[in-house]
């Protein structure tokens, strides 16, 4: 008897942890949503200051620099009006505790959609593939870029033409 209970609480044992391994995982939870940095048009156009890198730096939230993922423009639900959807991945935080997701879409208004190109002053516009650094502002839980277009700072490296002759 004795080494009966000695095989069988092993077999025992053995079994639930191989039960355990093949039971369905619980489902995970669904990953955080993307912060919407959402533009408006004119933001830098009347502020002289937002010309000034230390303005910039001293109002921003959050200074962010990364890489823009993908970019599409399209038309709204009503079709009166162009979007651009940019997907941005944070590589570094220069500014600002990290968020809770290293990625976010900016929508901003205008674009081309086909044939048709709706242009809106003073947004950025980013390119995919490209490197940028933004000055981003947090005010009512919305995020936008400080003073539009002079909130983006392109980080590309261009290289220096061949001499000639």
């Amino acid at each position: 008897m004795k080494w009966q209970r000695l095989f069988l609480v092993p077999v025992v044992a053995l079994l639930l942890v191989l039960s355990g391994c093949m039971a369905s995982s619980p489902p995970t939870a669904p990953a955080a949503s993307p912060i919407v940095v959402r533009q408006s048009g004119g933001a830098g156009a009347l502020v002289t200051e937002c010309q000034n890198r230390d303005y910039l730096t001293r109002i921003a939230d959050y200074i962010v620099e990364g890489t823009v993922t993908s970019v599409e423009s399209r038309w709204n639900e009503e079709k009166t009006a162009i979007f651009t959807y940019t997907n941005f991945a944070i590589v570094t935080y220069v500014k600002g505790a990290p968020l809770p997701v290293n990625t976010f879409q900016i929508v901003t208004p205008g674009g081309t959609v086909g044939d048709v190109t709706q242009a809106v002053e003073d947004q950025p516009i980013l390119h995919e593939g490209g490197r940028a650094r933004l000055y981003l502002r947090k005010a009512n839980g919305e995020f936008s870029i400080v003073c539009g277009r002079f909130g983006v700072e392109g980080l590309e490296l261009r290289p220096v033409p061949a001499p000639t002759g």
